[in-house]
């Protein structure tokens, strides 16, 4: 989000080197596009060494802190639970609507044939046995006795295939009541287990708001604002500048044009206004932004920006759940203060694919996302990139 001063730039560089030697980061990591199982695993390993000491090394982090990242990470979690809850109702719901239109297409059927069978049985009736014995004793004419006689067996034989069809089709109706049923105590099910899904989701909200406000009467002035947002940042520098060691040989496919190639043609990562430009300055710190802030509503979707891999996808301290994509040739992108994360480390995304959903982790007040594009670790100003102005 800012720059760094001379001083707080001579600790970040100390600390680097530290992280890289005790990691062994200088070792580079060799990933293909058709990584191996292997090499993938090795990835995740460094990074989740990496995330353990910005989260834990040398006592830098408050126990108050911990807990906001274990609520907004069970948070994240239950708000992804909830979708996945919330899309199967509505398939659910959407699979009834179409058996109930199938089982009334097959009742129409079943009217239909049962009006026919009984006209059938109406003409039987008026022809009368009388009629009937009355054809076979006319000896006269017996080629006309043969057609007739054909007739009536055709009569029959098409009659009992029309009751038959009526039979098929009862059974089919009755099936179609089975699997409504079925279906509509799936859908109770469903609705149930949402309900209990949303009040877990506020009351872990409720439990996330106390501990906020516990934060914010620890911090009682500028100066330990400036100290702790000093501090986020450095993590982010540390976390980027390690992450590019770890995947410095790390290719993607030749297949997909270059993101570079794309300047000023890119989509945003989400619908919103942008509360926070890149470049101005923070009222506390008096730093420049390195990115935007993208204020947007609860859970609405984040898509990524182009193609490439997800290097990072955890908490982070003063950017909550975050999201960083590698694109190759030194870009990466990065999104934070999610809701929900939906991509893990070292999996592939497509641009425009939904990677995350809005949200206000990093102990934000409001919804919003934190968008930075990065080349070689420099920020870049995101309205150059994208598509239209916000």
């Amino acid at each position: 989000m800012h720059h760094i001063n001379r001083h707080s730039t001579s600790i970040f560089h100390n600390t680097l080197r530290l992280v890289i030697i005790i990691l062994g980061f200088q070792v580079p990591l060799v990933i293909s596009a058709e990584a191996s199982e292997e090499q993938l695993a090795m990835l995740k390993q460094r990074i989740e060494k990496l995330e353990t000491w910005l989260t834990s090394a040398k006592g830098e982090q408050s126990n108050l802190s911990k807990e906001l990242r274990t609520s907004e990470r069970k948070i994240g979690r239950l708000a992804s639970q909830l979708k996945t809850l919330e899309k199967g109702r509505k398939s659910t719901q959407s699979g009834i609507k179409k058996l109930r239109q199938q089982r009334n297409t097959l009742q129409a059927q079943s009217d239909l044939q049962a009006t026919q069978i009984g006209e059938q049985i109406r003409a039987a009736h008026g022809i009368g046995h009388s009629e009937y014995l009355k054809i076979l004793l006319n000896l006269e004419q017996p080629a006309e006795l043969a057609r007739t006689l054909r007739y009536y067996d055709y009569f029959n034989r098409a009659r009992a295939k029309q009751i038959e069809q009526y039979a098929a089709t009862a059974r089919q109706i009755k099936e179609k009541e089975t699997q409504i049923n079925e279906q509509l105590l799936n859908l109770q099910r469903s609705q149930q287990a949402l309900q209990e899904q949303r009040l877990s989701l506020q009351d872990n909200k409720q439990q996330r708001h106390a501990v906020l406000l516990r934060l914010q009467s620890d911090i009682s002035n500028k100066d330990q604002q400036l100290h702790k947002m000093l501090g986020d940042q450095q993590r982010l520098e540390t976390l980027l500048n390690a992450v590019k060691e770890a995947i410095a040989d790390l290719d993607l496919p030749t297949a997909t044009t270059p993101i570079q190639q794309l300047k000023g043609q890119l989509r945003w990562p989400t619908r919103g206004k942008i509360v926070r430009s890149f470049g101005s300055r923070d009222t506390v710190s008096n730093q420049r932004w390195n990115g935007v802030l993208i204020h947007a509503n609860e859970g609405s979707q984040v898509h990524a920006i182009h193609y490439g891999r997800v290097v990072f996808a955890d908490w982070l301290r003063g950017f909550g759940l975050l999201l960083i994509i590698d694109h190759g040739d030194g870009y990466m992108s990065l999104y934070g203060h999610n809701q929900s994360l939906f991509k893990q480390t070292g999996d592939w995304v497509r641009g425009n694919e939904t990677i995350s959903s809005v949200g206000d982790s990093g102990g934000q007040k409001n919804n919003a996302l934190y968008f930075e594009i990065r080349r070689d670790g420099k920020p870049q100003n995101p309205k150059t990139w994208m598509l239209a102005s916000k």
